[in-house]
């Protein structure tokens, strides 16, 4: 294998050709291959006639079902969104399943929405969230109006992975509340009653379940989306509450400002009211359930927290902790629902406010207001090659 090849063996090398050569219904030569962005499982693929594809390898020990599964899941959402008119996903060129690979178009050297948020400036970090809130929406709003066929993609029928993670968290956190001395009488019906919400929500479609920053691409002012992994059918607003509380699941963290929140979501609202989908009056108690979710579920680190603060990317815990409650309360003023739960974490915004002065949430520099600290970006993360970024 000669360098340029050291990035496949022999045997994937084989199968990206085969898999090509059936896609493209002639014989396809791979003549180089490179990781991309130091994710060793993501391959560029230099072909002999000059195009590119990027493959994707089955993660983890062989043995490892997890593993298997979230490559089978993102196999399906892939050949699901290939359907699509107006492409939000790279397109699925072809796939071996018992090989662990997946061939799909190359996007190219775009930039990422954390690129503009970390290293670009005002105005273009605002049209980049405004083209995120639009693919978003448009892959709801597709998918939505396409009930999920049984048994066509078994895979994404196991839901998008929030939802177990709040079931996992809820002991978790209410034993962090008893630590905490908090009173929980009551919460934990509540939690049951934000999983029912969200399995039982009037918009389902695909959820991708981690749209984070670095997950999508600015292609010409037009976001496509990477990394279904974690994907499945269920309650859409599980990703549109990203841009509420802000990106739980996310590395490239720090403050998103309500005047840049709320016209993204009205981007990605309007975007589904043109396809003729008009979110109902359970909406908000649906994105309620997202942003108590995103909190239940972090139960166990809630606990590690009281003790130490780990970095973790942008920032440490801690003010994510901070920002994601806040973000919830301020949605759940006026609201009835979950009364004891928004009752209880007010008492733990309060009290771990106090723990923990001086906690500040940070600002991407992209949007810091003037004398405000933006996050600082982690020594591990340069802009892509190819990807320019403002100074």
């Amino acid at each position: 294998m000669t360098e340029s090849l050291a990035a496949l063996s022999a045997g994937e090398k084989r199968v990206a050709e085969a898999v090509l050569t059936r896609a493209r219904g002639g014989r396809a030569e791979v003549r180089a291959a490179e990781v991309i962005w130091d994710r060793n499982q993501v391959v560029r693929l230099e072909l002999a006639d000059g195009h590119s594809a990027v493959l994707k390898r089955r993660a983890g020990d062989p043995d490892d079902d997890a593993a298997g599964q979230r490559f089978e899941t993102e196999l399906a959402a892939l050949d699901l969104l290939s359907g699509m008119p107006a492409p939000v996903a790279p397109r699925l060129l072809g796939a071996d399943p018992a090989a662990g690979i997946l061939v799909m178009e190359d996007l190219g050297q775009g930039a990422s929405l954390a690129d503009s948020l970390l290293a670009g400036e005002r105005e273009r970090a605002e049209a980049d969230l405004a083209a995120y809130a639009r693919a978003l929406g448009s892959m709801h709003a597709w998918t939505i109006q396409r009930a999920p066929d049984p048994g066509a993609h078994p895979a994404l029928e196991r839901g998008p992975e929030w939802l177990t993670h709040i079931a996992d968290g809820k002991e978790p956190f209410l034993a962090a509340a008893a630590r905490l001395g908090l009173s929980a009488g009551g919460v934990a019906g509540e939690i049951d009653e934000i999983t029912a919400t969200l399995r039982d929500a009037g918009n389902v479609g695909l959820v991708h379940d981690d749209p984070c920053p670095d997950n999508v691409l600015l292609v010409d002012g037009v976001c496509r989306v990477v990394d279904f992994e974690g994907s499945g059918w269920g309650a859409v607003v599980l990703d549109a509450g990203y841009l509420i509380a802000p990106f739980p699941s996310c590395w490239c963290f720090a403050s998103l400002p309500g005047e840049v929140a709320a016209p993204a979501l009205g981007i990605y609202r309007g975007t589904l009211e043109a396809a003729g989908i008009r979110l109902g009056a359970d909406w908000d108690a649906e994105m309620l359930a997202a942003l108590a979710g995103f909190i239940v579920a972090r139960g166990r680190r809630i606990t590690e927290m009281l003790d130490e603060d780990p970095q973790w990317g942008t920032t440490t815990m801690r003010p994510r902790l901070l920002a994601w409650l806040s973000s919830f309360i301020d949605r759940a003023d006026g609201e009835a629902a979950l009364p004891r739960l928004r009752a209880l974490l007010g008492e733990l915004h309060d009290q771990l406010s106090s723990r923990w002065p001086g906690t500040p949430v940070l600002e991407y520099p992209a949007l810091a207001r003037p004398g405000s600290e933006p996050v600082p970006a982690p020594d591990w993360w340069p802009p892509r090659p190819g990807v320019q970024v403002d100074p």
